[in-house]
């Protein structure tokens, strides 16, 4: 080998290095950004749903529970007054243990009480030995939120739920 190819060489590998490096430096924290869109496309909407979902589940188990204590309590009440006021505060008060305020107006709950056929004189007015009471209670589900601010006005899943009881047949007969 002459010594000006072996120069010639040198040159050679010496652009094959500066080549090779180029590529590499130029992809420096690519990886970083394939990551980040990743990540804000893929994994921020499934957090979104899991919360979404949570909040879901939270809605029916508290109107599950808002609508079986209103109906208990109904039928203990002394007199109709008095029992829907007490459903009305176990509802409140059930509710407001899953965190849905007392006044939020995304829930509801309606009473239905009658007195069947055959119950006797004792039921009246849908109050009474053998009155059945028919409790439903609902919530919307808030599906638009935004980061720190909450819920904002938009589309919603509504669920309830709906419990039926009876006062006991031999209720005030005495003891």
């Amino acid at each position: 080998m002459t010594h000006g190819a072996g120069r010639r060489a040198r040159g050679v590998e010496r652009e094959a290095r500066e080549v090779g490096r180029e590529p590499r430096e130029a992809e420096r924290g690519a990886a970083v950004v394939e990551l980040l869109v990743v990540f804000l496309t893929l994994l921020l909407p499934l957090v979104y749903v899991m919360v979404v979902m949570a909040d879901v589940q939270r809605a029916l188990l508290a109107t599950s529970s808002a609508a079986r204590e209103a109906g208990r309590v109904y039928v203990t009440g002394a007199d109709r007054v008095d029992a829907e006021r007490r459903a009305g505060v176990a509802y409140r008060e059930v509710l407001a243990t899953y965190g849905v305020g007392a006044g939020d107006a995304r829930a509801g709950m309606g009473l239905q009480v009658g007195c069947p056929a055959g119950v006797g004189a004792g039921c009246a007015g849908g109050f009474g030995p053998g009155a059945e009471v028919r409790v439903v209670v609902t919530y919307r589900v808030p599906v638009a939120r935004l980061p720190f601010l909450g819920a904002v006005a938009g589309p919603g899943l509504t669920v309830g739920a709906t419990h039926h009881t009876r006062v006991d047949r031999f209720r005030g007969l005495g003891g």
